[in-house]
């Protein structure tokens, strides 16, 4: 006989995916953390912006950069990247107009970083680059199947209608 799972377990189920695969992000950038640590001074690794990192890069930035940090980008970026590492369900429901702005913010933070001549800022970029990967490709997965969604946007012509071209 087939046996039909409840709306609350099967939310249940759903929603410990959800937190495990975050869960495995996380726990993989701490362990790029510690590797980092083992391996010699010079070789440096990228790290995810997770818990310590994250007030790490928020001090940098408030030093270095000041008048970002008084944007209102820069709370839009504080709050996604704790809801990142704080707080699952609220990162996955973020409205797109949040995430459009927190792109704009990680887009105005990486072309302010990448004109420094700063070896730290070159550093800390790096990481902010990491760290917007993971939340976009989460953004971005189609949690019922898990598999990244189809974008929506209007693709361009295929190749074989350019006229023999």
């Amino acid at each position: 006989m087939y046996r039909s799972i409840s709306k609350s377990k099967l939310n249940f189920i759903m929603k410990f995916k959800v937190y495990l695969i975050i869960f495995a992000f996380v726990v993989k950038s701490t362990e790029s953390k510690a590797a980092e640590n083992n391996k010699s001074s010079n070789n440096t690794k990228v790290v995810a912006l997770v818990n310590a990192q994250q007030k790490a890069f928020e001090l940098y930035i408030n030093e270095q950069y000041t008048p970002f940090t008084e944007q209102e980008e820069w709370k839009f970026f504080v709050e996604i990247v704790t809801y990142y590492n704080n707080n699952p369900s609220k990162f996955l429901n973020v409205n797109p107009e949040k995430q459009r702005q927190f792109k704009s913010a990680v887009h105005l933070l990486s072309h302010a970083m990448s004109n420094s001549t700063d070896e730290s800022a070159k550093s800390w970029l790096e990481s902010l680059k990491k760290t917007s990967h993971n939340i976009n490709f989460l953004w971005n997965l189609d949690w019922d199947s898990l598999t990244p969604k189809e974008e929506a946007q209007s693709q361009a012509e295929p190749i074989s209608s350019l006229n023999g071209f």
